[in-house]
């Protein structure tokens, strides 16, 4: 139907589907008429007819609102089919909702937090509009027209900080209708929550004022002209902020939801925990992203970011199934009873806490990377730096989620040594394999991102590598309880074996 368009929506179409970085906004503006609308010059060509209905509505439909893989990647890129990011976002729908089926089926799932995940579909919808407004009036992708992309994210903040906050602060005993929390400011034996609304009111204003007063200085040139070295793509501080305040909100939720199991006494919530960390890596995915400005050359991060919340929506569902199965099998008369400390004892406290962070590590990424080093890391952007930042701190946040709670098992070297010489040779083996992995990795890091290998012969290599290392050890040490499960776990069969070793010898 598109074919039989006339002109000016073919010309929607065709700005929609090659996103020319040459394209002005102010093109889309409305200009004052000169002459009265009904009139025209004499000689003038008549006027065109105007676009049947169906006809508009046939390309707007044709849109594809989501996807940056419509048009040629760079000799540098990954060929990928033209929106497939687009497909998978699709794909990952039916899994979602199968997850707020259960996830309301749950008796122990608070009411705030129930909302926000349903919340969540509006964010959603909200992208529909505000793709085909980019493409159709903007001539590019929504992540590079910073009004329509930080107002429609902002909802996906909204949904976040509900679905944390409900966790975090849920009192008193589940039923049939859900575990009473800040939703309504719920009592019980007077222990009061902050509504959530005034949550997330208190964070939004904390937000929006400090951002826009930072933005409002930088732009008066307190930064200097720094700012003048930024693309004209980039995020601004507020939508930077929407973005942090978003992730670190999903970050809260991991791990509430896993201190939910604790207090609940279901240790299926840590499925729940488990299965939310591809969107954990999703939303690191598009932040990555956005801190190269939106790159053409590594747009296959869009598509990576459509695969993980694919991956996530699927593990939710799966995980949110196991925990109202297995609250059907519970004994009892249908209530869930929370014990233990509520991690958010105070919602205002909260929420000013969430804007200091937020605001705080909007300014660090927004401007930190415009300084060297920062600056030459992200002005050659690659897929083996974007991966890096995506994946490291998925992987140690989800550990440190899944074993944060009051319950979860403190291991220490005296449990290595209860196992005697096996248990000291198993922790041996298990750090020569560690070293033997970490510093490689830590090498190949340094060459990605400066460009060139260690030489410790050259001064300026020295005193990079003196504020790698201090960064490295720190990273390090945040594996030392994974390494010592390891230990463990290795320690029974380096028993076994030592123990036929001694039989053999007798």
């Amino acid at each position: 139907s598109s074919s039989h368009a006339p002109s000016c929506a073919r010309a929607m179409l065709s700005n929609a589907q090659t996103c020319s970085s040459s394209f002005s906004p102010a093109r889309a503006l409305h200009r004052p008429r000169t002459r009265a609308p009904n009139t025209r010059r004499v000689g003038a060509a008549a006027p065109r007819p105007r676009a049947a209905p169906e006809h508009i509505v046939d390309a707007i439909a044709a849109v594809d609102a989501w996807s940056v893989t419509n048009a040629a990647l760079p000799s540098n890129g990954i060929a990928l089919p033209p929106g497939i990011e687009t497909k998978l976002f699709q794909v990952g729908l039916a899994p979602y909702l199968v997850y707020l089926w259960f996830l309301n089926a749950a008796r122990a799932t608070p009411k705030t937090s129930n909302f926000g995940a349903r919340f969540l579909l509006l964010f959603v919808a909200a992208t529909i509009p505000a793709g085909i407004i980019a493409k159709t009036q903007y001539g590019d992708i929504l992540a590079n027209v910073d009004v329509l992309h930080g107002g429609s994210e902002s909802l996906l903040t909204i949904s976040n900080a509900l679905f944390a906050y409900g966790f975090g602060s849920a009192v008193g005993t589940s039923s049939a209708t859900g575990v009473d929390d800040a939703r309504m400011g719920v009592e019980d034996d007077d222990v009061t929550t902050t509504p959530a609304l005034t949550v997330l009111g208190v964070l939004f204003l904390a937000c929006a004022s400090s951002t826009l007063a930072i933005g409002a200085g930088v732009d008066g040139g307190i930064l200097g002209d720094v700012g003048a070295s930024e693309p004209s793509n980039a995020l601004s501080l507020p939508t930077w902020a929407v973005h942090v305040s978003s992730v670190t909100e999903w970050a809260l939720a991991m791990k509430y939801v896993a201190q939910h199991g604790e207090r609940t006494g279901n240790a299926s919530w840590k499925n729940l925990t488990l299965a939310m960390s591809p969107f954990l890596a999703s939303g690191l995915t598009a932040c990555t992203f956005h801190a190269f400005y939106n790159e053409p050359s590594i747009n296959a991060l869009v598509p990576l970011q459509a695969l993980l919340t694919l991956l996530g929506n699927c593990g939710c569902a799966l995980a949110a199934y196991t925990i109202a199965s297995g609250e059907k099998t519970a004994a009892g008369d249908g209530s869930v009873a929370l014990k233990g400390e509520r991690a958010i004892d105070d919602g205002f406290s909260f929420a000013l806490k969430l804007a200091l962070w937020t605001t705080l590590a909007s300014c660090v990424v927004k401007y930190g990377e415009l300084y060297e080093p920062a600056a030459d890391f992200f002005a050659q952007p690659s897929y083996s730096k974007a991966l890096g930042i995506i994946v490291l701190p998925s992987v140690i946040w989800s550990y440190y989620a899944l074993n944060s709670g009051e319950n979860a098992p403190k291991l220490s070297m005296a449990d290595v040594k209860s196992f005697g010489v096996a248990g000291t040779v198993s922790y041996v083996i298990i750090e020569l394999a560690f070293w033997a992995l970490a510093l490689p990795i830590a090498i190949g890091w340094y060459k990605v991102a400066e460009g060139t290998w260690l030489d410790l012969s050259n001064t300026a290599d020295k005193a990079k590598l003196l504020g790698a290392g201090a960064v490295f050890i720190n990273v390090v040490r945040l594996f030392v309880p994974l390494r010592l499960a390891a230990a463990l776990a290795l320690a029974p069969y380096v028993s076994r074996v030592l123990a036929d070793t001694n039989d053999d010898e007798t």
